[in-house]
C-alpha cells in the first residue's frame, strides 16, 4: 500500500512577525499637548494682537512674553497636577500594604471576590488566592492592579513630563512667532497663518502615523480648530481696539 504520508513534504514555510511599536509613543500626549497649545495659542494671541496695533516690535515683544510665560505655566501645571497624581497612587498603595498587614483575611476575600468575577471556579480561585497570598509582594501587586487598577510602571515621572510639555509648548510657539521678525504686521500675520496651517496639519499627519488614524482627518482637524481659534481672535481683537483705542 502507498504511503501517504511523505516524510519529504515541504514545509510551511515560516511566517516572521515582528511587533512594532515605537518607544516614545507613551509621550505623545505631552508632546501633541505642548506643541498644539504652543502653536494655537501664540496664533490666536499674535492674531488678537495684530486686530488691535499694527506695530510689529510691539506685537513681536508681547509675543516672546505670551510664549515664555505660557511654556511657564504648562511646565508648573503639568509638574504639579501630575506629582498629585502620583502622590495620590502612591497613598493608595500604602494604604493596601497597612490593609494586607492589618486585615488579612478581608484582602484574601476580596481576591476571591475579584477572580470569581472574572469567571473562576471554586477550586481555581481558592489555588490563586492561596498562590498570590503566599508572598506579600506579589499580593500587594494583585490587589494594586486587580482592585485598583494601578500599573506602578505606568506612573508618570512630574518632572520629564513637565519637561517634554513646556519644551513642546515652547517649539510649537516659534512657528507663528517667525515671521514677525522679517515682514510689517500684517504681511507677517499672513505669512503666520500659512507657516502654523502647514505645521499642523503635517503635525496632524504625522499624529494620526503614530496612532494608526486617518491622516488626513487629523491633519485637518488641528489645522480647522488652529484657524477657527485665530479668525475669533483677529476680530477680538479688532473690537477691542475699537472701543479703546
Amino acid at each position: 500500500m502507498k504511503n501517504d504520508l511523505n516524510p519529504k513534504m515541504e514545509k510551511t514555510p515560516k511566517v516572521e512577525f515582528k511587533e512594532e511599536h515605537i518607544p516614545w509613543a507613551k509621550s505623545i500626549r505631552e508632546v501633541i499637548f505642548g506643541m498644539n497649545d504652543g502653536l494655537v495659542s501664540t496664533l490666536s494671541f499674535l492674531a488678537g494682537v495684530s486686530g488691535a496695533v499694527m506695530e510689529s516690535r510691539i506685537i513681536l515683544i508681547a509675543a516672546f512674553a505670551e510664549m515664555f510665560a505660557g511654556a511657564a505655566s504648562m511646565f508648573s501645571g503639568e509638574y504639579l497636577s501630575v506629582k498629585s497624581q502620583r502622590e495620590y497612587f502612591e497613598s493608595e498603595i500604602e494604604r493596601e500594604k497597612k490593609e494586607v498587614e492589618t486585615v488579612p483575611e478581608l484582602e484574601r476575600e476580596e481576591l476571591r471576590d475579584i477572580y470569581r468575577k472574572k469567571g473562576f471556579n471554586k477550586e481555581e480561585v481558592e489555588m490563586i488566592v492561596r498562590r498570590l497570598t503566599s508572598n506579600k509582594k506579589l499580593w500587594v501587586k494583585s490587589m494594586m492592579e486587580d482592585e485598583l487598577k494601578l500599573f506602578p510602571e505606568k506612573f508618570d515621572k512630574p518632572l520629564k513630563n513637565a519637561t517634554l510639555i513646556g519644551i513642546s509648548f515652547l517649539v510649537g510657539s516659534i512657528v507663528p512667532v517667525i515671521p514677525f521678525i522679517f515682514f510689517t504686521a500684517w504681511h507677517a500675520l499672513m505669512y503666520s497663518v500659512a507657516a502654523s496651517v502647514v505645521v499642523l496639519f503635517v503635525f496632524g499627519i504625522a499624529k494620526a502615523r503614530i496612532t494608526n488614524k486617518n491622516g488626513l482627518k487629523s491633519g485637518l482637524e488641528l489645522t480647522l480648530f488652529a484657524m477657527a481659534a485665530s479668525v475669533i481672535c483677529y476680530f477680538i481683537g479688532k473690537l477691542f481696539s475699537y472701543f479703546l483705542m
